[in-house]
């Protein structure tokens, strides 16, 4: 339902402005929440041509192309985008750190982690991916444990109804599964 009401609010904000770039990002993000990313990617492209200059939606459109294994194009991305900002907000370096993640270049993706100025509880479980993928088990158990602390009833399954329809790049979401069964998720 939430879904329904906010696609027909974007869908009339594109109609009543079709030049506006962040009508196009808002229902882009919709189109990825709901599993229709090749949809998402269309109408990402869209709001980059209408405002190229625009951090957030360059960075933000970096979900959709993770998801399906464009991850060359989402570092691209979100590089464009903290050099567009300077003063970017700490979750251009979480995505960064999915992002490199994907690469499996799990030491340069917790770099890019520790660059955020305060890491948030929900930052905390792609901490524990990282740490699982570099064999930190310890740390990835010490970072899932934060991230539970407000997000309790995650387990494995849940994972894996959430994600499996979107995140379809080949054996992104079997390691990521598999990383937090060594962080601890319940199954």
């Amino acid at each position: 339902m939430r879904h329904k009401l906010g696609a027909e609010s974007a869908d009339k904000a594109i109609l009543l402005a079709p030049d506006d770039a962040e009508a196009h990002n808002i229902r882009a993000r919709i189109h990825t929440e709901a599993g229709e990313i090749e949809q998402a990617l269309a109408r990402f492209d869209q709001a980059i041509s209408l405002n190229p200059s625009n951090s957030n939606i360059l960075a933000g459109s970096t979900n959709p192309l993770l998801y399906v294994g464009r991850t060359d194009e989402a570092i691209d991305r979100i590089e464009q985008a903290k050099g567009i900002d300077p003063f970017h907000p700490d979750w251009f370096h979480w995505q960064m750190g999915w992002a490199l993640w994907e690469k499996n270049d799990c030491g340069a993706a917790l770099s890019a982690m520790r660059k955020m100025s305060s890491i948030h509880s929900g930052a905390h479980r792609m901490l524990a991916g990282i740490h699982a993928c570099l064999g930190n088990d310890r740390a990835a158990k010490e970072a899932l444990a934060v991230f539970l602390q407000n997000s309790s009833g995650e387990s494995i399954s849940k994972e894996r109804r959430e994600w499996e329809k979107i995140w379809t790049a080949p054996g992104s979401l079997d390691r990521w599964i598999e990383y937090m069964r060594i962080a601890g998720l319940p199954e």
